[in-house]
């Protein structure tokens, strides 16, 4: 009874860390928003600019979400110009959103700057708050 006991254990044991071990090693979906965050910033000239972050689960941004000009634009992460020094965000009409290299950890910390389709700056030296 108590080799039994023993065996079991050991299967049990062992089947939970393949478990955990295949959860671990599964793809994460870049796209899908796992993390929400919101960051207000004073801007150049008084100006004031709220952006909402979405993160997905590697804490890499999807999208910024932004009131510019008198309507929201939600600005999807541009991996064509985004690199480990700076991170760029466009929707499909133009607007765009620069700044260092944003994460879900340092996120609060970096300073933005929103253009418009004609490169016209609409919120330029953005800092947190």
């Amino acid at each position: 009874m108590m080799k039994a006991l023993k065996i079991f254990s050991a299967v049990a044991l062992s089947a939970g860390l393949i478990a955990s071990a295949s959860a671990a090693t599964s793809p994460i979906n870049a796209n899908k928003i796992t993390k929400r965050a919101n960051v207000s910033y004073t801007c150049q000239g008084g100006k004031h600019l709220t952006v909402s972050y979405g993160f997905n689960a590697a804490g890499v941004p999807v999208t910024a979400t932004a009131r510019v000009n008198g309507q929201n634009r939600v600005m999807r992460y541009d991996l064509n110009h985004s690199d480990n020094v700076s991170s760029f965000f466009k929707d499909a009409r133009g607007y765009r959103l620069g700044a260092s290299n944003i994460d879900s950890r340092n996120y609060r910390k970096a300073s933005v700057m929103v253009t418009e389709p004609n490169n016209r700056i609409a919120f330029k030296s953005c800092m947190p708050r």
